[in-house]
């Protein structure tokens, strides 16, 4: 079982804050005193020796106001910054904080207040320290309110980025069963007419077929997957695309050291659909496409030839919805860019 550092121990950071807090009220009682704020080190135990009423006091305001915070927090957990639990709160504390100094004033006037001959003047100095004792008491409760009240906001915000995440993830799981069907269907359709025309190479397309459906259902479940492996199922995706399209779809890769580099599963997969849903290609006018890795990013280029009419709307959901998945799982954007008819998109790696 892990422990907290001693730093982090509340009792040693209310200890420390009391020291530091009796030690700028000894610097205001004296001057209340003899009108001088400057302290000698040697007056240091005399104040604690006579004022360690005001001492004790310091360190009960600091557990009263913490306890009583984590009390109406736990009160009022459903609305932990409703109007009623700040008034109450403000009230009980105001109210036993004023109890509690009374009580070491009393303490302090019978059993350490030397009389003096000018009465009237030790009631107004008693006074003041007793509106020093009141501010302090409002100073504490503003600054541990606003410390809860920040470490609220800043769990809540935790939250939202933890559900954003969550919901993303389950946007692109929901993305990635769809591609299966959608990719089996595709690939049968190009499969029936290749069994009448060569044998062989329908043979070599259903290993394809295989392999490719294998990797989809064993990466469905992953967060990241290496490049390396990536790579491998687009070799035989893009053998898969070039029985259905022909010499219509031409794909390059370049330069591309997969090692300790990882992306989103069925990354590029996605990509080549959407590109491939978008744009037109013919024997005439081929669309190709070139990937190569430009130190932590892939890059993949193509000639925008968008088909007429209207994008089919999935296609642009699954291209978001990637996008989506990389900015919440890598912190990087995948960006796509465009001057003239060249297409980019940028894809950001994961080392590891």
């Amino acid at each position: 079982m892990r422990t907290a550092s001693f730093y982090k121990n509340i009792h040693f950071i209310f200890i420390t804050t009391g020291l530091l807090l009796n030690f700028l009220l000894a610097i205001v009682y004296r001057y209340i005193n003899i009108g001088s704020p400057f302290i000698h080190w040697s007056e240091l135990p005399g104040f604690y020796t006579q004022g360690w009423p005001i001492m004790v006091q310091t360190f009960v305001i600091l557990y009263l106001v913490y306890f009583s915070i984590r009390h109406f927090s736990r009160r009022y957990k459903e609305n932990p910054n409703g109007i009623e639990r700040f008034v109450r709160e403000i009230l009980f504390i105001m109210l036993a904080g004023f109890a509690i100094m009374e009580f070491f004033r009393w303490i302090f006037v019978t059993y350490m207040v030397v009389p003096e001959n000018d009465m009237a003047f030790l009631d107004r100095k008693l006074k003041m320290i007793l509106m020093i004792d009141i501010t302090f008491l409002i100073v504490i409760y503003s600054f541990m309110t606003s410390f809860r009240i920040f470490r609220y906001l800043q769990l809540k915000n935790l939250e939202v980025v933890k559900w954003q995440r969550e919901y993303t993830q389950s946007q692109f799981e929901a993305m990635k069963n769809q591609l299966n069907p959608h990719f089996l269907f595709n690939s049968l359709n190009a499969l029936s007419s290749l069994v009448y025309v060569n044998a062989d190479l329908a043979e070599t397309f259903i290993e394809k077929i295989s392999r490719s459906y294998r990797y989809l259902l064993e990466q469905r479940d992953k967060t990241t997957v290496p490049l390396s492996q990536e790579l491998q199922f687009l070799d035989s995706f893009l053998f898969l695309m070039e029985q259905r399209f022909g010499n219509k779809l031409q794909v390059q890769l370049k330069e591309i050291q997969a090692a300790n580099f990882y992306l989103p599963p069925h990354t590029l997969m996605i990509l080549l659909e959407y590109i491939i849903q978008t744009n037109s290609m013919s024997a005439a006018k081929p669309l190709v496409l070139n990937i190569k890795q430009k130190e932590e990013l892939l890059l993949l280029k193509y000639n925008e030839q968008l088909k007429p009419g209207n994008p089919p709307e999935e296609a642009g959901s699954q291209l978001s919805r990637l996008k989506d998945e990389f900015q919440y799982l890598l912190g990087q954007p995948l960006v796509k860019t465009q001057e003239g008819e060249q297409v980019t998109i940028t894809i950001p790696l994961l080392r590891k």
